[in-house]
């Protein structure tokens, strides 16, 4: 399994950084997690073939995190007209909100023999021969809203996503699993908290590394490599076009 980062800016993008988004290759297919960044344009540029990607998920309905998808899965209803996609969704509302600007602007609804928007729920599983991927939930959001982090298996390795959680982590919504098993690699969002709020967290921590993302502002990467000595894990600042092999 490998993991690029096509983007790992806090939510604003810059001229090194898009926003939110991730493409994990596992056996022959392709998988994304949240398109803050032009996936098509990636995908070119990468030189990658773009029916090779399978399905993309999203961690919550935020604008950073789901911008590209209405520029793919557009491509894919008018262009790439051989392609099909599975897109997961948060909720039925910003799934919804998708598919009717691609109504509007392109004037044909999309196909859904092809282009398949799916909603999940907390108990959501993904299954194929490739990963498996399940869901954790977090506060992100508060209640009113659904918000996930993702915890992806293949080939006996786990790397686990935590999705953008609560400002200054008060609701507590930092992954238990963290300190329950051995993880091979933690991605975190660094945007909505502070690296002292996580401290007590870090020191339960049985990843066996872990990567920050969506860091913000630029004071933080300080932060961060003031501890990359302390734990036994290796701690890592994520840039674009970065990768991990597990």
């Amino acid at each position: 399994m490998k993991i690029t980062f096509l983007g790992t800016s806090h939510g604003v993008p810059s001229a090194e950084r898009h926003c939110s988004c991730a493409m994990i290759e596992a056996g022959d297919a392709i998988y994304f997690i949240d398109a803050g960044a032009s996936i098509i344009e990636e995908l070119l540029k990468r030189g990658k073939d773009i029916d090779k990607v399978r399905c993309l998920f999203t961690t919550h309905g935020h604008g950073d995190h789901i911008y590209g998808i209405i520029q793919f899965t557009d491509l894919i209803n008018w262009y790439y007209t051989d392609y099909s996609i599975n897109v997961y969704f948060t909720e039925q509302s910003v799934s919804d909100a998708v598919n009717n600007l691609i109504l509007a602007t392109s004037g044909s609804k999309v196909k859904e023999s092809r282009i398949k928007f799916i909603t999940v729920d907390k108990d959501f599983v993904y299954e194929d021969e490739n990963i498996r991927l399940s869901l954790i939930p977090n506060m992100h959001l508060g209640t009113a809203r659904p918000s996930y982090g993702l915890l992806v298996e293949s080939d006996g390795k786990k790397i686990l996503f935590s999705g953008d959680l609560s400002r200054g982590l008060k609701e507590k919504d930092f992954p238990a699993i963290l300190a329950e098993e051995s993880i091979d690699a933690f991605v975190c969002e660094l945007a909505h908290f502070g690296i002292s709020d996580m401290l007590p967290y870090l020191d339960t921590c049985k990843a066996k590394s872990v990567y920050f993302t969506h860091v913000a502002p630029d004071s933080k990467f300080e932060d961060i490599k003031a501890i990359s000595n302390d734990y036994s894990f290796s701690v890592n600042i994520l840039s674009d076009s970065d990768e991990i092999e597990l």
